[in-house]
């Protein structure tokens, strides 16, 4: 099948990542597919590096010319169907779609209300909660929308270095006997880390020895300042490590011992189903897309959003408890492998783009 796939996100992030995994795979299945980006973005270097081939387009609508020129590609290519990711290339792909006669399927990251979801001729989302919030805010017909979970490519987590757990928690100044807590994901309000540090003076009273890592991008700033004074207000910033930006996630996951996503709100975090692949406990709020990856005592912990008192309640009994923390990251593993990885997951996509490409043509 020849398909154009189109992103607008420039730096690395879980839609881009995304992208590039679905590209690679729809092309090592057999297809013609075509990776459209802005000009000097992270993805596009990666694809031309696997092999995919890639158009560059600033994608603004107006003046007409980058509109022009893509649907001028899609003629001459023949492309039988779009898939777009992220708001600047769903608009994009909406108007290429009408201007060059060819269906757009756009994929759903995120809760946002916008245009361009109903001009779509079929969006992909990426989990079933993100596919009620479009039925319910963007009036989707329940027909034109399908859930494919977000997923991880295990090939892009392996750690060669059998060493990699003792090498890092060298490298971050961690002991081996530390019980380590990971919050990876960009250090934003959504993402709910003030609450976890609120939980952390009842734990560390009874086990000094913890230390949370923040893995991510600080933004607003503002947002990060309120999380250091509350760290330092609760006498707590000792054991809160700031590690920023990264990218030797697949390493930093070896050094520790919990995955915690204190999270009001997410689609299917790509951080979640890699520490899950990576046999690590989960510890999580039930928001979002997150219960359809995790069931409280089978794969993880859940608890409520915006409570530190579940918090700390679950942390105490996941440090007190090793042979749940096991059991329960075996079940997430495997709960990855059989339902969460890229090979699995873009073939649900490659069918959908089938599908409609056909009922275009009809």
């Amino acid at each position: 099948m020849r398909i154009l796939e189109i992103v607008s996100g420039v730096t690395a992030c879980g839609a881009t990542v995304h992208t590039l995994q679905i590209a690679q795979e729809l092309h090592r299945r057999g297809n013609a597919i075509t990776l459209m980006g802005k000009p000097g973005a992270w993805v596009l270097e990666r694809a031309r590096a696997a092999g995919v081939p890639t158009l560059e387009s600033r994608m603004k609508r107006l003046p007409l010319r980058d509109l022009k020129a893509a649907a001028q590609f899609v003629r001459e290519q023949q492309v039988e169907v779009l898939l777009a990711h992220m708001s600047g290339a769903n608009n994009f792909a909406v108007w290429l779609s009408r201007l060059a006669k060819v269906p757009a399927v756009l994929r759903a990251h995120a809760h946002t209300v916008h245009f361009h979801w109903r001009m779509a001729h079929h969006i992909i989302a990426v989990s079933e909660q993100t596919r009620r919030y479009h039925i319910t805010h963007n009036l989707v017909s329940p027909r034109r929308i399908s859930t494919v979970h977000g997923f991880v490519d295990p090939a892009r987590l392996i750690v060669p270095d059998k060493g990699a757990r003792a090498a890092v928690r060298a490298e971050l100044g961690l002991s081996p006997t530390e019980f380590v807590v990971g919050v990876i994901g960009n250090i934003i309000p959504r993402k709910g880390q003030i609450y976890l540090v609120r939980a952390l003076p009842k734990v560390v009273a009874r086990y000094p020895h913890l230390r949370v890592l923040l893995v991510g991008v600080v933004h607003p700033p503002r947002y990060g300042e309120q999380v250091r004074r509350e760290a330092q207000r609760l006498g707590v910033s000792a054991h809160v490590l700031w590690l920023g930006e990264r990218n030797d996630v697949p390493r930093l996951l070896q050094a520790i011992d919990l995955y915690a996503l204190p999270t009001l709100n997410d689609m299917l975090p790509m951080a979640m189903l890699e520490a899950m692949w990576a046999e690590l406990p989960i510890l999580a709020t039930d928001a979002g897309g997150i219960p359809e990856a995790i069931t409280h005592g089978s794969e993880g912990w859940l608890v409520r959003p915006k409570d530190p008192d579940a918090l700390a309640h679950a942390l105490l009994e996941i440090i007190e408890n090793p042979d749940e923390r096991s059991r329960r990251a075996q079940n997430a593993h495997q709960r990855v492998l059989r339902d969460f990885t890229v090979q699995t997951q873009v073939a649900k996509i490659e069918t959908i783009l089938q599908q409609v490409a056909h009922q275009y043509r009809r």
